[in-house]
């Protein structure tokens, strides 16, 4: 099936096309990744493109997008070791994806000179223009004469938080080439009580954003998802994700042994299958158990992903299946000073409606959740986004979570994400949700049918 872009991303790609350098604040699900593809493949086919991204999402969002929007064009992931980037860096391929960090290596290189486009995908990572990727990325960007930076949240803070992404795009042009002289424009200043001498707590003035937008709104994109017309009211998305070697194998080993306790002799029963099910989605998530019976968490990436995608908008839903998952996840929450909230089964009742309330009023960013725990009667509209960190078998359950946003009340569209290890049973659980026709027993039967195909 050929790619066929929405009207928003063909206008997107008309406005670059004729800019060259310019700003994407799409909101989240609007499909800004494949409007860079379509632009590019528009306007300039014989270029190659460099692409700034988060580690988590090169595979699973970029390459399987370009795969889909542009298959003729060739892709190499630099990451991971610097030999591999290196390689794909002075290698021939179009595309070459690469992590954040990277940029300092490549500043360092002056792999710039060989890349005609840049884009910068979750730009936000590069609002302090005082780190050392934000002055690795000034030179780079300096030379790649054509570029976008994208971000569905520019200014979650204070609208100076968009001063050094314009910069970065325009050269200060529209802003201005100094951070102070543009905060002295937009906001006002007053002392900390308490603090000592000279702190200032720094404040947007009145008609700062309006101010702002006008300066940028010849060379920004900025649609939100409530604007996508042919798009539905809730957007169903999978995105797969790499599973480590070490967790693959544990995994396979299990998948093996139970398709084979359940091929020969006397079929498992229900009971067995269930047990054998939850077993390999435990596995997938990351957990697999020592001799003391702790779980060893083989999947901080899975993780990372997550927090990644709840860092895309502004208030989000996130299901957890499993108490590693929820370490994992609140771990990572207190590392990216992100304000969360746990529901699940040692959350009592007077609690969880203090966190429900917490959440509606805006005070939290994000509720980590258990399903059996947060799939009835609580209403969390002021999510526009769930994400199922791993899949859970039970229909009811997964209809029950994904309502607690697509609900009386929601005023925006939704998104719900799957994520799943590629080329594994979460893959062919989420199908099986989305046909209601999950049973515990019928994942293992599943397997052992593609076992045999194999």
């Amino acid at each position: 099936m050929d790619f066929k872009p929405f009207a928003h991303q063909e206008t997107f790609a008309n406005m670059w096309g004729q800019k060259s350098r310019v700003l994407n604040f799409d909101g989240c699900g609007t499909g800004k990744t494949l409007a860079c593809i379509h632009a590019v493949k528009t306007y300039w086919p014989g270029a190659r493109v460099l692409v700034l991204a988060p580690l988590s999402i090169l595979r699973p969002a970029w390459e399987k997008d370009l795969k889909f929007g542009w298959p003729m064009t060739t892709v190499d992931v630099a990451d991971k070791s610097s030999l591999r980037k290196t390689k794909a860096f002075e290698g021939n391929c179009q595309w070459i994806l690469t992590n954040h960090d990277s940029v300092k290596l490549i500043a360092k290189n002056g792999w710039q000179s060989k890349f005609d486009v840049l884009i910068v995908d979750e730009g936000d990572a590069f609002r302090n223009a005082s780190s050392q990727r934000s002055k690795a990325i000034q030179a780079v960007a300096a030379e790649i004469p054509v570029m976008t930076l994208m971000t569905g949240t520019p200014t979650p803070n204070s609208v100076t938080d968009v001063w050094h992404l314009a910069y970065l795009t325009d050269r200060g042009k529209r802003l201005g080439k100094n951070f102070y002289g543009f905060r002295g424009q937009v906001c006002y200043s007053e002392p900390v009580y308490g603090a000592p001498p000279g702190a200032q707590n720094w404040i947007d003035r009145e008609g700062a954003n309006d101010h702002v937008t006008e300066r940028l709104k010849d060379i920004t994109s900025r649609v939100a998802l409530d604007d996508v017309t042919e798009l539905p009211e809730t957007i169903y998305r999978d995105i797969g994700i790499i599973i480590p070697k070490k967790l693959r194998d544990k995994y396979e080993h299990l998948k093996n042994e139970s398709i084979l306790e359940l091929d020969n002799g006397e079929l498992i029963n229900a009971v067995h299958a269930g047990s054998r099910t939850q077993k390999l989605l435990q596995t997938l998530s990351g957990a697999v158990y020592d001799e003391e019976g702790v779980a060893q968490d083989l999947h901080p990436e899975r993780h990372a992903l997550v927090l990644d995608l709840v860092e895309e908008t502004d208030h989000c839903l996130v299901a957890f299946n499993w108490t590693h998952q929820r370490n994992g996840l609140v771990a990572m929450a207190k590392s990216r000073k992100l304000s969360y909230a746990v529901i699940d089964g040692s959350v009592p009742a007077g609690a969880r409606a203090k966190i429900v309330e917490r959440f509606q009023n805006g005070e939290l960013r994000v509720i980590f959740a258990h399903p059996q725990s947060a799939g009835h009667g609580l209403t969390l509209t002021k999510a526009n986004r769930i994400i199922w960190s791993s899949p859970t078998y039970r229909a009811d359950l997964y209809e029950q979570f994904n309502h607690r946003i697509i609900r009386t009340g929601q005023r925006r569209k939704t998104e719900v994400i799957h994520l799943s290890g590629v080329d594994t049973a979460e893959e062919i659980v989420y199908q099986k949700l989305g046909t209601k026709t999950a049973r515990m027993r019928d994942l293992l039967e599943t397997l052992t049918e593609l076992n045999k195909a194999a």
